[in-house]
């Protein structure tokens, strides 16, 4: 009678670990991760007309700092950086298995929702203070449709308010 009690607990478990739910599946080269490849290479030649289209009406942008932008706002802090910066550059997408260089993979989650998400560096030479920056960053993109619906920024905002400090001093 033991052994069938330890025999029944055993076997309980097992299935109950089988029983698996299917959370988000994850692509490294779908339409959506192309999407944010082309993102970026419109931020490094400037193409503010593809951001524009990308980014839904009804955007959302929460910064670093927690601070929430609508996609007007969005769209001109996005045209201050290329006002405030030269020579903006990121990485390539390699999709690192090592951690190193750039990945960037979109998420299709069981609720429903689909996010895409980079790291990767920024390199840039300031405008006015003719510094070169570069620094790691996070982003994180909500889809609705084909269309990015939030944008959710993680990296130390410190280069750009240093560079639009340098642009203000040289405005007066």
């Amino acid at each position: 009678m033991k052994n069938f009690i330890i025999t029944l607990i055993c076997t309980l478990a097992l299935v109950s670990c089988n029983d698996k739910k299917e959370f988000g599946v994850v692509h490294l080269d779908d339409k959506k991760t192309e999407l944010i490849e082309d993102l970026f290479k419109a931020v490094e030649t400037e193409d503010i007309a593809f951001l524009k289209d990308l980014f839904s009406k009804d955007m959302v942008l929460v910064n670093s700092n927690g601070e929430e932008f609508n996609k007007d706002e969005f769209i001109t802090g996005v045209e201050e950086i290329f006002d405030m910066f030269e020579d903006v550059r990121v990485n390539e997408n390699n999709n690192s298995t090592d951690g190193s260089g750039s990945a960037i993979e979109t998420t299709h989650y069981s609720t429903g929702d689909t996010w895409t998400e980079i790291w990767n560096d920024f390199t840039a030479k300031g405008k006015y203070s003719g510094k070169e920056i570069s620094f790691p960053f996070y982003i994180a993109y909500k889809w609705d449709g084909d269309k990015i619906i939030r944008e959710m920024q993680y990296f130390n905002p410190k280069f750009f308010d240093e560079e639009r400090e340098a642009k203000n001093k040289a405005s007066k």
